[in-house]
């Protein structure tokens, strides 16, 4: 199982990244997609999100839907009795408005420290300068230079602290 998606009624359903995937996703935009389930075809967009906890707001042929999407990792910490916010540290440093990635000044697997540049992004003819709001290890970097991002975009991943 790669995710667990939660509906507001309490239903999950498991869906696997993988070939077995019963679930058929073809990219039609940028978080637009048309789904194939089964007999069932489907236009998912994402509306907001994913937070910190996996809160998405998706639209499904024009009907919005609140759900929460877990990966293993969420999961993993859940099973513990803990949570990403519960934790207290913040795993993904996320575009705080719509810009373009002039630099990425980090790599995966680089140790940084608090206040440590991360990238510079241009926003309105001005440049910000992104930075880590904590110490610890880049699980990975989800964009790289010259990449134009929208507000609230994933830009730097923390490894989970042991």
């Amino acid at each position: 199982m790669e995710w667990e998606v939660r509906w507001p009624d309490g239903q999950t359903e498991q869906v696997q990244g993988d070939e077995s995937s019963s679930w058929d996703w073809k990219p039609v935009g940028d978080g637009v997609f048309d789904v194939r389930m089964g007999l069932r075809n489907l236009r998912v967009e994402l509306v907001e999100g994913p937070d910190n906890q996996g809160h998405v707001l998706i639209r499904v042929n024009g009907v919005e839907r609140q759900l929460q999407v877990l990966d293993r990792q969420m999961l993993l910490l859940e099973s513990m009795g803990m949570s990403n916010a519960e934790v207290g540290l913040e795993m993904e440093v996320l575009a705080p408005m719509p810009g373009k990635v002039l630099s990425v000044e980090v790599s995966v697997n680089e140790t940084i420290e608090e206040g440590q540049a991360l990238l510079v992004l241009e926003a309105m003819k001005m440049e910000n300068v992104i930075r880590a709001p904590r110490a610890g290890i880049i699980a990975s970097v989800g964009v790289e230079a010259g990449v134009a991002v929208e507000k609230g975009v994933a830009l730097v991943t923390y490894e989970l602290e042991p």
